[in-house]
């Protein structure tokens, strides 16, 4: 299997709807863009960490409580 990271902006055929949904009679083919698909979620990854990580730092700003053993 190629490695995902190597792939170009699309896959060289698509796949059909029908395969992920119950579609019906309304099957069509459609091409997943993995380039742009794989940007986006390590875009959305790194932000996640972000304000993950600057919200544990508001948290503790907060007043210390004597029973945190932080």
């Amino acid at each position: 299997m190629q490695n995902l990271l190597d792939m170009g902006d699309h896959t060289g055929s698509g796949i059909w709807l029908s395969q992920l949904f119950d579609v019906g009679d309304d099957d069509c083919e459609i091409h997943f863009h993995w380039g742009r698909f794989l940007r986006t979620v390590r875009r959305d990854i790194r932000a996640l960490a972000a304000n993950r990580c600057y919200d544990m730092l508001e948290r503790r700003e907060e007043p210390v409580n004597m029973l945190d053993h932080d």
